[in-house]
């Protein structure tokens, strides 16, 4: 039988649309089977879960799974009115389930290099610079996971990376990698102080496609051949959908890379050309094999 939710925890759901109360708890509201899923298989802890009352006798085959694993895994689990439900969840049509879950806490030193030997293609690591919008940092997310990615550092102006739309949007995936809040001064620290190569995505920067095997950027310029080892660890930063990097990210840039366009088209949105350049960055992308001719 449906209960109501006990006046203390409807506090704590109101109180978690807040940034500073999501920072301040280390809490997270996940919505929908699929996210929570993934938290679980990352091994998150999950403080406990809502499920509305009247779900359909057969639910989704991802909902059916993931309230099998959270039984399995004898996390508290509240069943309330779907009414109740869905003045927490996010969405206009909730899925039927909402977990408040522990901030996986991660800080610089989880994205240290590799030690050497570990890999012959160095890691990549996604910077996300002053974006605004919940869907692209989401997106850009869940992009950086699935082209592993060894982490992903949200620097200062950009959206929550724990907003609960991020989290939807990554579809959970935030929870398989380090995900972090910095300033832009302590990670460009960090990154000089570890000898991690800056890639800018900007409009006039050098075609992407010319990061060959064997070539390198010697500054914002040209590629230019290179026997040297590559650096075990590499970050991209994908800059604010309308201003673009932050001025000091540019004049620090050891590569401006870019997109080739088709003739008429002015740019991409900041999730799909930042998704391509994970992409091409990565292992399986335009370095894996030889440069075009």
């Amino acid at each position: 039988m449906p209960a109501p939710l006990s006046r203390a925890r409807e506090k704590l759901l109101a109180r978690l649309g807040s940034r500073r109360t999501r920072e301040r708890e280390g809490l997270v509201l996940v919505e929908g089977p699929r996210a929570i899923g993934v938290a679980l298989e990352a091994g998150v802890r999950i403080r406990f879960v809502l499920v509305a009352d009247g779900l359909p006798p057969d639910p989704s085959e991802p909902l059916s799974r993931t309230l099998a694993a959270i039984r399995a895994a004898g996390i508290e689990e509240l069943v309330i009115p779907a009414d109740d439900l869905a003045r927490h969840a996010d969405t206009q049509t909730p899925q039927g389930i909402l977990a408040v879950v522990e901030e996986p806490a991660a800080t610089m030193d989880d994205l240290r290099p590799p030690p050497p030997g570990a890999g012959s293609a160095p890691a990549l690591l996604l910077v996300l610079d002053r974006i605004q919008d919940p869907g692209n940092a989401g997106t850009l997310i869940r992009a950086a996971a699935a082209f592993g990615a060894a982490g992903v550092v949200a620097l200062d102006g950009t959206v929550d990376p724990w907003n609960p739309k991020v989290v939807r949007s990554s579809a959970g995936e935030a929870f398989r990698l380090p995900v972090v809040r910095e300033s832009w001064e302590v990670f460009d620290a960090w990154r000089r102080r570890h000898g991690v190569p800056l890639h800018v995505a900007d409009a006039g920067g050098v075609d992407v496609r010319t990061l060959g095997a064997g070539l390198r950027v010697a500054g914002p310029a040209e590629p230019v051949a290179s026997d040297a080892a590559p650096a075990a660890i590499e970050a991209l930063l994908i800059g604010n959908e309308g201003a673009g990097p932050r001025p000091e990210a540019l004049a620090s840039a050891d590569t401006l890379l870019a997109l080739p366009l088709a003739a008429g088209v002015e740019s991409l949105n900041a999730a799909m050309a930042g998704s391509i350049l994970l992409w091409a960055l990565g292992p399986g992308g335009s370095r894996s094999g030889a440069p075009p001719s």
